[in-house]
């Protein structure tokens, strides 16, 4: 709600921090995590279904984050969208409930 208002504090202090439950922690723990999803050891991580879905989330909240950056909350919130589709099919990949 914080973005559709127009207040972007909240945002960019998540992709700023670097302790836990930031940004950062969850990029580093969902890429082991769809990274455990694995059929065989032989399996490239970056072929597996778990994992193409993980980073295009990533992609979805790079995008969110740079409209943050350059346009505002108001562009950012337009993106949410897109950024919680594409979390719901990571967590549906990886077996969690939906966001």
């Amino acid at each position: 709600d914080g973005l559709k208002n127009g207040d972007s504090k909240l945002a960019k202090d998540y992709f700023a921090r670097e302790d836990g439950g930031s940004w950062k922690d969850l990029t580093s723990a969902g890429y082991l995590l769809s990274n455990a999803f694995r059929r065989n050891s032989t399996a490239a991580p970056d072929s597996l279904p778990a994992v193409k879905k993980y980073k295009a989330f990533v992609a979805e909240v790079a995008k969110l984050e740079k409209a943050l950056k350059k346009k505002g909350a108001t562009a950012a919130s337009d993106a949410f969208p897109d950024v919680e589709a594409t979390l719901n099919e990571w967590l549906n990949e990886i077996e969690l409930p939906s966001a």
